[in-house]
């Protein structure tokens, strides 16, 4: 009578991340075309150069229109109360990243007061934002 043979068995642990890679990719340039559009709503011209497109990282918009008004994500606030709004933002929702869309007709020294008062808040990663150029006229 033969004795029973035992194999042992072993298991092939291998994680195929592939896939996983792929779904990345495609959701990060999915965001990458979506951000820019999301952020709208009041009606800021701004100047047209090359630039790159936004990332999809939530941030703080801070916008100054043409009668030189300054808006935290759409919301109107003093000018010398910004520091504290976006003190506040910061401790609130835990965002590092502030846009800063200004008027073309907006005066250097507005805007500079603005990236002022966003240093004052504790913020130090600030992007401006650009229209990409076009033939099309604006309105």
């Amino acid at each position: 009578m033969a004795a029973p043979i035992h194999r042992q068995h072993q298991l092939l642990a291998e994680i195929n991340v592939t896939s996983l890679v792929d779904v990345m990719t495609v959701l990060l340039i999915m965001f990458m075309i979506i951000a820019p559009i999301t952020i709208s709503g009041l009606d800021v011209r701004v100047p047209r150069t090359e630039s790159a497109p936004l990332p999809s990282s939530e941030a703080v918009v801070v916008s100054l229109d043409r009668e030189g008004r300054v808006f935290v994500d759409q919301v109107e606030v003093r000018a010398e109360a910004l520091d504290q709004v976006l003190a506040q933002v910061k401790s609130s929702r835990g965002v590092q990243q502030v846009y800063v869309r200004a008027d073309e007709a907006v005066a250097y020294g507005l805007v500079a007061q603005v990236m002022g008062g966003i240093r004052e808040a504790g913020f130090t990663d600030v992007g401006l934002v650009f229209e990409p150029p076009g033939d099309e006229e604006r309105p």
